[in-house]
């Protein structure tokens, strides 16, 4: 290798000028990569599946616009189940920034490497930066929460008209948090027309579990045979197991389905086979004959026979037994009326402490249903601190006991079963104890209203989960007038309840309820050939309240509150 210092020093300077020639390459080709750069999106950009790469901030806020303005517009059909609500975004309080979602995507100048890079050759999917208006997406969001809210529904047990213990299944209930619905509108919007709304699920209190073990341990059991009733020297009759069957109803209590016999509806089913019993004879309380004015009375008789409270006593022991085991012994006795024409002749049940009349559309089978009840409750007598319950008076509304099919309401659908149309019966019944101030102790509301009612005055029954019943809080009998006028195909049908009795108030006051809160009702299509029609239902939420008037004083208020939900409008396809 030479070692000539003239020759060293001239490959010093051909280096150093090659290495500042490729810094100046370098530079050259770094500013133009920057000039290229500019301002512009980066050049595979998008937003919501819009192009924008490449073009100028202000270019692609234009293209914004005109690309995703009218799709930001389109409603967000939100779904939790069988619920569906179409969500306006402006209702929402939604609109997009279209600057700053530009602004996102990278845009803007900047020497930096990893900045030029990215708008010559990099970019991707930008999601829209979103303007919210809270007040308008608090309000819409606990609006869409309240109207998909479901209350679960217990499972039932209850026997048919063949003394078979059916189940009608629990049904899980949901809630949806004001925030599960923001989450799916945000993520929606702009662009998206449905989203999925999350749930949580609510598990009823009576599990169909619960309804099944019963039904194994006590029910099935229970109607598996007759029961002897030894009577002594008066002689012997069986309770079969439809007597069983028709005095039987199962209630939740303590968190699961207990058995109840009702001892007035046994008395009445085993009438005819104590007949054979030496010595019966039929007795009965006083009551009143209505219809023509102020009530007359009805005397009592006393009878002779087995006292249906003894009954009950004697044969619930041995229900869940088999075969041999399923004997009892009761004496006969006199059995007094438990209501004497005394005790009616110091009643004051002069004048109608409480009335109702609702209407209905023309339906052989609301007559037919809404007759029998009439005629089961009519003359029917309350007395001080007892209560009245619908399921009990009127007992289980089958074919069998004369009800036709009807419409109901399960969820935010109608359906028919056997029994519908009673609830209007409940929601007649609960008015006139609601007028006369009589304590409310059980009513459940509809999930969907109908407008022949008034809003959250109005309680539907179901026989083994729901019932309608109030207690005589007054020192005087109440007695029941129920009377239906029959529809035509030109003209309404009425049911008027009239309570008669005296209150301890002057006046009960019960203003029209007030409706707020309103919840708009989308549209689904369906097919199949369950599929029936259904006009769409507003869900709102109403508010009302019964004010108690003694010596010109409000001596006591009661308020309440309920919520709809909104109902689809169903077509069939």
């Amino acid at each position: 290798m030479s070692t000539d210092p003239t020759a060293r020093a001239r490959r010093v300077r051909i280096a150093a000028l090659a290495a500042g020639g490729v810094v100046v390459l370098l530079g050259a080709t770094y500013v133009a990569a920057y000039a290229a750069a500019g301002d512009s999106v980066p050049r595979s950009a998008t937003v919501a599946g819009v192009s924008i790469g490449g073009q100028g901030h202000d270019q692609a806020v234009r293209t914004l616009e005109e690309k995703l303005g009218p799709r930001a517009t389109v409603p967000v059909t939100l779904t939790a189940g069988d619920f569906t609500v179409a969500v306006a975004p402006a209702e929402a309080g939604l609109s997009v920034d279209y600057a700053a979602t530009v602004t996102a995507t990278g845009t803007g100048r900047s020497w930096a490497p990893g900045h030029i890079w990215k708008v010559l050759i990099g970019g991707g999917p930008t999601a829209p930066v979103l303007v919210v208006d809270r007040a308008a997406m608090d309000r819409t969001t606990a609006q869409v929460a309240d109207g998909g809210q479901l209350d679960p529904r217990n499972a039932t047990l209850a026997y048919d008209d063949k003394a078979q213990a059916q189940i009608e299944p629990g049904v899980p209930g949901r809630t949806i948090a004001p925030a599960a619905v923001e989450h799916a509108l945000t993520g929606a919007f702009p662009g998206t027309d449905a989203a999925p709304l999350d749930t949580e699920s609510i598990d009823p209190e009576i599990t169909t579990e619960k309804a099944e073990q019963v039904r194994r341990d006590w029910a099935d059991p229970a109607v598996s045979g007759p029961v002897t009733v030894n009577a002594g020297d008066a002689g012997s009759f069986q309770v079969t197991p439809a007597m069983i069957a028709s005095s039987t109803s199962f209630e939740v209590q303590d968190g699961n389905l207990a058995p109840r016999i009702d001892a007035k509806r046994l008395e009445t089913a085993t009438k005819p086979a104590m007949k054979q019993l030496k010595g019966v004879q039929e007795g009965q309380d006083a009551t009143w004959q209505l219809g023509s004015g102020k009530p007359t009375i009805v005397p009592s008789k006393d009878g002779r026979g087995i006292a249906r409270d003894d009954l009950v006593k004697a044969l619930q022991p041995v229900l869940t037994t088999q075969g041999d085991q399923r004997r009892v012994s009761v004496a006969v006795t006199a059995v007094p009326a438990s209501f004497t024409t005394a005790d009616a002749q110091k009643a004051d049940v002069a004048g109608v402490i409480g009335q109702f009349t609702t209407y209905f559309p023309h339906a052989d089978y609301r007559n037919t249903n809404l007759g029998l009840v009439a005629s089961k409750i009519n003359g029917y007598v309350v007395l001080p601190g007892e209560t009245f319950s619908l399921n009990d008076v009127v007992g289980r509304r089958d074919a069998a006991s004369g009800f036709a099919d009807g419409w109901v309401i399960q969820g935010d659908r109608e359906v028919k079963e056997v029994g519908g149309g009673v609830s209007q019966s409940a929601t007649t019944i609960f008015n006139a104890a609601f007028a006369a101030g009589l304590q409310d102790v059980e009513h459940h509301p509809h999930s969907l209203w109908f407008d022949r009612y008034p809003p959250g005055r109005e309680a539907t029954v179901y026989y083994g989960s729901l019932d309608l019943r109030f207690r005589n809080d007054t020192d005087h009998v109440v007695v029941i007038e129920a009377h239906r006028v029959a529809s035509t195909p030109g003209t309404q049908g009425s049911l008027t309840v009239k309570l008669w009795g005296a209150s301890p108030y002057d006046k009960v006051v019960t203003p029209d309820p007030v409706k707020s809160a309103f919840v708009t009702p989308g549209s689904k299509t369906m097919s199949g050939p369950d599929c029936t029609p259904q006009p769409a239902f507003q869900g709102f939420t109403a508010t009302f309240y019964r004010a108690f008037i003694k010596n010109g004083v409000e001596v006591k208020r009661q308020n309440y509150t309920w919520k709809y939900s909104a109902g689809d409008e169903i077509k069939c396809s």
